[in-house]
């Protein structure tokens, strides 16, 4: 993850989350555009305000304000710390997820801010059997099928003949076709609901639906890192992995979601995209990590100039590139 506090302002603002810079006594060092828009403030007005006194009035409660005194006193000893709490704006409520993170910089706390919306939409998870058909339905009486560990171990194997290479490009084809048509699925209700489709929607509530959308399914649910975006590349955090039990730990089955998130991203960017993991975990507190962004710009990132930053990138996430012949 990239250093939140090394940020310069032009990228602080460009941040898809409120980010506010605290000193341990709620001092505001930095506030961006995003949490101005958020809250409907002037952000070089509150510069220089003591944001639980001055700013936000609503957060002087031990929810908020005491989480922040014992977490800035160190007697919570995590590094980061969240929770959900409800803004009382002026202009309305807003339900919010703030990350509390200890800055590297002197006397600084970061506080992030992504607002919780309400995503349900049709695709539900309630599933009803048909006896008479034996078949399963959502409740948008689009059929399911269960497939447990079972199926997936099997196709591991199945596929364990086949050359690493085209078994990887095997199922990457399949999960980007899956990723395009299930964004697509999703996009018909979303349109159905509110009359938009996804790229008309803000970025960070397209990756509600969409996250929300495969954990229905029972994928998991995933997070976008846009810190990259700037160089062309997206981080994606995929929790709850229901492949890598399957593939024993070894990531084989993983090039699945690669097509799988390659196809989602790819709907919502417009144009082509791919993505390759590069961290695959079983700790289901610890997320599988994926690279998005065009090929073009992978083939650069995976095959890097000994020394360049997309070198440090690679290194930053334990992947040795391989050697220049």
């Amino acid at each position: 993850m990239t250093d939140l506090s090394r940020l310069s302002p032009a990228e602080i603002d460009a941040l898809p989350f409120g980010f506010i810079g605290l000193s341990r006594e709620g001092t505001i060092r930095k506030y961006n555009r995003y949490e101005a828009d958020l809250a409907r403030m002037n952000p070089e007005r509150v510069l220089g305000k003591n944001f639980f006194r001055e700013v936000a009035p609503c957060t002087q409660v031990k929810e908020f304000e005491g989480r922040f005194r014992d977490f800035a006193s160190g007697e919570i000893a995590d590094p980061a710390l969240s929770f959900e709490f409800v803004f009382s704006f002026r202009h309305g409520a807003q339900r919010v997820r703030i990350g509390l993170v200890k800055s590297p910089l002197p006397d600084e706390i970061i506080v992030t801010v992504n607002r919780v919306l309400n995503v349900d939409l049709p695709l539900s998870a309630e599933i009803r059997h048909d006896p008479a058909r034996q078949l399963l339905l959502d409740s948008s009486d689009q059929r399911v099928v269960a497939l447990g560990g079972d199926f997936w171990r099997a196709l591991d194997r199945g596929l364990g003949g086949m050359p690493s290479q085209a078994r990887a490009d095997t199922l990457r084809l399949a999960g980007f076709d899956w990723g395009i048509n299930h964004a697509l699925r999703v996009e018909a209700l979303v349109q159905k609901t509110h009359k938009l489709a996804l790229r008309e929607t803000e970025l960070y509530v397209a990756l509600e639906y969409l996250s929300g959308s495969i954990g229905v399914l029972g994928m998991g649910r995933f997070e976008l890192d846009l810190s990259h975006r700037k160089r062309g590349l997206m981080v994606v955090h995929h929790f709850d992995s229901p492949l890598v039990t399957a593939s024993e730990g070894n990531g084989s089955c993983c090039a699945l979601l690669e097509g799988l998130h390659a196809g989602l991203l790819s709907h919502l960017a417009g144009r082509s995209l791919t993505a390759r993991e590069v961290t695959c975990s079983r700790n289901p507190k610890e997320p599988c990590r994926f690279i998005a962004g065009t090929p073009s710009r992978l083939e650069k990132l995976f095959h890097p100039t000994p020394g360049s930053s997309d070198a440090d990138l690679l290194a930053s996430f334990g992947v040795t590139p391989p050697v220049q012949g």
